[in-house]
Formats: structure tokens, sequence, C-alpha cells
């Protein structure tokens, strides 16, 4: 491993993560994160203790520097090794050398803050302890409420939610909640603890790419294999329209695993419009722009549930980016920015499959008016969403933190 030279900028370290630079949501929000800072005259740090699973991430070296951003692997291995003794040694190395690291780091150059990015009691109280022998404070990156996610019904992960949202929420010195949801969720627990809200982060400058002539019309949803339910819901949607020979499509763009992905196989073989429904699995993120540009309209269905209503989909920021009308309901964050209506969003009703089908024909029926909601929703998604607008608001917040700092 090698620690950056002095460099006598202000650095923000980001823990937690395990596969920078690839990945989906978390990373390319962190990445994000990064980016404003750097373009706000930060250094940035990413340090992971351990590898990745095998097909989750590309080949590159366990520390270097990607589009500016210099990262570690304290581990020293990018990959998850699948010899069980071997993996859990790696563990503990990474654990230690990622104390090391940390304290070698700050001596050379200071850490202003730590922005956490993980789930689990355990390693957010570790890096409570390694904050405070090293001398730094942490801010949790606020993106979910754990006790609130579907799919962890585990008795352990059941009690590590618990005390995350009732117990470690309170220890971090900050939060970048991400919803209002969240906000109110934090200033409720910590009250005297200072938050910054950060929304969905985008770079709209890579989903600007040529129009692709439109022969059919594609409905495209991108996402986990994993959130099963929403696929449902959109197939539902779906086979309540009425096909016009071969030019109607639903294309599904799911990453996961080989189980996730042939449920997924199973409920579009159950589908009445099943021939009319494509699907492509673990599309790189740099790939996924070209895919946007394909689409006459981009589907999000939020749900009237504490998970949803807490969260702020990442791909929110790209469907806008892409410059597509976005079809989603009326749910969490999408009240509290201007999102309008038959103007720059296509929102139904009432999340029912039915009410999001008639959204879905209006832009088989109007697709020019649909393609001028797609063109104002990424003007108003730049205005709101763009990465480069937040470098100046997290340099004022880290200030709050310690006011020395700037």
């Amino acid at each position: 491993m090698t620690t950056p030279r002095n460099d006598n900028r202000d650095y923000i370290v980001f823990l937690g993560e395990s596969t920078f630079p690839a990945g989906l949501a978390a990373i390319q929000r962190m990445t994000l994160m990064a980016k404003a800072l750097l373009n706000d005259g930060f250094g940035v740090m990413v340090v992971c203790r351990k590898g990745g699973s095998r097909g989750k991430i590309i080949d590159f070296p366990s520390n270097g520097n990607f589009e500016g951003i210099e990262y570690v692997y304290t581990s020293g291995n990018i990959l998850r090794p699948k010899n069980f003794l071997k993996r859990n040694l790696l563990k503990i190395k990474g654990i230690f050398g990622e104390f090391i690291y940390l304290y070698s780091f700050n001596k050379r150059n200071k850490i202003t803050a730590a922005i956490i990015s993980n789930h689990s009691a355990f390693h957010v109280f570790r890096y409570r302890i390694f904050s405070l022998i090293i001398g730094f404070p942490i801010i949790l990156n606020f993106v979910e409420m754990a006790s609130s996610m579907k799919g962890r019904e585990r008795l352990l992960t059941k009690i590590n939610d618990y005390i995350f949202d009732y117990g470690i929420i309170k220890i971090v010195d900050g939060a970048l909640p991400i919803s209002n949801k969240l906000v109110d969720y934090y200033r409720q627990y910590s009250p005297s603890k200072p938050y910054l809200k950060l929304p969905i982060l985008c770079d709209f400058e890579k989903f600007d790419v040529a129009a692709y002539e439109e022969s059919e019309t594609i409905f495209m949803y991108s996402g986990a294999a994993s959130y099963l339910e929403l696929i449902d819901f959109l197939i539902i949607a779906f086979d309540q329209l009425t096909m016009q020979g071969d030019t109607i499509i639903l294309q599904l763009i799911l990453g996961g695993g080989e189980a996730e992905l042939n449920r997924v196989k199973k409920r579009i073989g159950e589908a009445l419009n099943k021939d009319h429904i494509r699907l492509t699995t673990n599309v790189p993120h740099k790939d996924i722009p070209k895919y946007y540009s394909m689409a006459s309209a981009l589907l999000i269905p939020l749900r009237p549930t504490v998970q949803d209503e807490a969260r702020f989909p990442h791909k929110i920021g790209e469907y806008l980016a892409a410059g597509k009308p976005m079809i989603t309901t009326g749910y969490g964050e999408i009240n509290n920015y201007d999102f309008i209506d038959g103007e720059n969003v296509l929102i139904a009703d009432e999340y029912d499959p039915g009410d999001f089908a008639d959204k879905m024909n209006f832009v088989i029926n109007n697709p020019s008016v649909a393609k001028s909601i797609g063109i104002e929703g990424r003007q108003m998604g730049y205005k709101n969403f763009n990465y480069t607008n937040f470098g100046k608001d997290l340099r004022k917040y880290f200030a709050i933190l310690k006011p020395d700092s700037t």
C-alpha cells in the first residue's frame, strides 16, 4: 500500500464500501460525492478493507487513482477469495490494515472527515473507535432506513438493523440524509448533530449521448433482480397495454445472481405479453447511458411504504439525465422537488398497475409530447441533482464539523 504525498489539501476519506471503482448505485453515489469534493479543492481517498465478489467488479490494481479519486484496498486483494480460511484471514488483515492506513494517512494528510457508507452496526462502531483514536469526525451517508428494508428478516440482521437505527445513528458526528424522511428521523434521534440533506447525484454529461432513432416504443426499467415486487408490478401494468404489432416492448435491465434472475425469467414466462418482454442482465454501468438512449420512457414505480419514503433511488437522477420521460408514482421524495405531472415527469395517481398503465398508454399515444416531457425533466434534474452543484454545500458542512478546516 502507498500513502499519497502531503499536498496541503483538506482530505475527505470514504469508508465502508468494498468494490470501488466498480459498482452501481452505492458506488456511483460515493464517486459523485468524491468528484464534487474534488471540484471544490478537497483531496479524497476511498479506503476499502476487503475485496468484492467475482462477476461484480472489473480488474484493477489494489491501490491507484480513478477519475482523480485515490483509493486503496487494505487487504491487498480486490477479489473476495472462495476459500473460507483465506477469505476470513484477509478480512482480519483488512481491518487492521485499515486502522494502520488511516493513522498513517492522517499524519501526512490531515483527515477533515470520514464519510461512512455501511449498514453494519459493528463496522460503524469500529469506525467510531478509529476516529476517536486518530482524531477525525465520522459522517453517515444516510440513504436507507435499514429496519424498513425488505429481505432483511434473519434474526441477526434484525438485531443489527435495530441497533443501527436506534443506536448507531446517535454516535456519528453528522449525517448526509438523502430524503426528508431521513432528515426528520436523524433530527429526532440526534437533535444536536449537524446534517446536510444530500439528494441523488448524477453526472449529466455522461448521459449526453446521441439520440436513438426509435422504431419501437420501449418501456425500460433498470434495477436489481431482487426487487421482484416492482418487476411483477411492471409486468402486470405492461400486460394491460394493448399490443400494436411487435412495436411495444418492456425492456428489463437487471443486475443480480443466478437464482434471482431465474425467478425473474420464470415470472416473465407467466406474462400475457411475454413475447414483448426483453431481459438484459448485469450491464456495466458505463453502458447504461447507451441503453437509456433507446428508451421511449423510463420506469420507476415507488411504493407507499416507509422504505420508499425514506430512500431516493439513484436511477431517478440517471433517468432524468437521459432526457427521456420518466413514469413514476407520487410517493417519497418525488413530492419534495419540482416534479410536475405532464410537464417534466409522468406520475401515476396511485401505486396501482392500472394507473401506471394509463401513463404508459399516454406515451404510446402522444410520442411528441412524451419527448418534450423528457427534455423538461432533464432540465429540472440538472438544476437539482447534477453533482457539480454540491461541492460548496459540502465544504460549508465540513466547516461546521471542524471550523478550523477551511
